[in-house]
């Protein structure tokens, strides 16, 4: 092989695998917006929405098994702040822990509760599913 053919060949192999970390990349910057989005959705759903929504997060075949309680139509969120930020704990897993504040409408008396948020990415439907309990309101 002449020295201009290695080189070419060199500079074809370089940018090949460039262009291969730049899709793994763009993967995983995909995957980790999708996170972003997924757990904002989430916090909007807790702080604004009725509590019992929280359940659509779940995994389908953890919230098969997991009812929704029969308590929260007497709960009004009046706080969520996220006291960890996201975390990836391992490829598809994503750790998050908030502070959620929320009255019991017949007691007007505010309560705090911790929610550590484990989520996990699903590939065939390109979201994050929560995949631990979601703490009771108590």
């Amino acid at each position: 092989m002449t020295g201009t053919a290695l080189k070419t060949t060199l500079i074809l192999l370089t940018l090949s695998l460039l262009t291969g970390c730049k899709t793994l990349n763009l993967m995983q910057d995909k995957k980790e917006e999708t996170l972003q989005d997924r757990l904002k959705a989430y916090q909007s759903t807790v702080r604004w929405g009725y509590p019992g929504q929280a359940y659509n997060f779940l995994r389908q075949d953890i919230a098969a098994k997991t009812p929704v309680p029969t308590n929260l139509n007497n709960v009004s969120v009046t706080d969520y702040k996220v006291i960890r930020l996201p975390d990836l704990v391992s490829e598809n897993q994503a750790a998050q822990t908030a502070v959620i504040g929320f009255i019991f409408d017949d007691r007007q008396v505010e309560k705090t509760i911790q929610d550590q948020q484990l989520w996990e990415y699903d590939p065939e439907a390109e979201t994050w599913f929560r995949i631990n309990p979601i703490p009771e309101f108590r």
